[in-house]
């Protein structure tokens, strides 16, 4: 009885149970505000590359918008954080007469698991037409399995999507 009491009474070990009740927590939220700044800045980038892409072809440069591909590439060019941005991008351009036109589904994005590239539409339009614009860039996480990046929806090698939109109208012909 004597010894079990002294080893109740005993407090030496009590900081090393408090570290490892509270060290993960506090791990978890370091994963979590390093995954969410990277998330962030690819959104931020992949925002910003739509958006450069697409003043190219608001202006009516028709080489920036003939193919789907071409769009691609110049998106890609400023997208600088994600490395083979190629293969893990979809843009789709829908013209918008009403807004019955808007996609009514969520972005189509890759499937790196699969290896098919999912088909999406993509019309350039012409002259004074209004164009939707959609990019789905599909992305690793940097922690996929601690904090935030463990709640995310992935693909089947871990990768999330990052969703970009714009809409703009092609400059009235001459």
């Amino acid at each position: 009885m004597r010894r079990l009491r002294r080893l109740a009474s005993e407090s030496s070990g009590t900081t090393a149970i408090e570290f490892a009740i509270l060290a993960p927590m506090f791990v978890a939220l370091l994963f979590t505000t390093f995954e969410v700044g990277w998330l962030v800045t690819k959104s931020t980038l992949l925002d910003r590359a739509l958006d450069t892409a697409i003043r190219d072809i608001r202006v009516g440069d028709a080489a920036a918008a003939k193919t789907q591909s071409a769009l691609v590439s110049a998106i890609c060019d400023n997208v600088y954080v994600v490395k083979d941005c190629a293969s893990a991008l979809t843009v789709e351009m829908t013209r918008i007469t009403s807004e019955k036109d808007f996609p009514a589904t969520d972005a189509i994005c890759v499937d790196r698991d699969g290896g098919v590239n999912p088909t999406v539409s993509f019309t350039p339009g012409s002259r004074a037409e209004i164009m939707f614009v959609r990019a789905c860039l599909v992305s690793d996480a940097l922690t996929p399995y601690i904090g935030i990046a463990f709640h995310f929806v992935k693909d089947g090698k871990n990768g999330y999507s990052i969703v970009a939109s714009s809409a703009f109208m092609n400059e009235p012909g001459d």
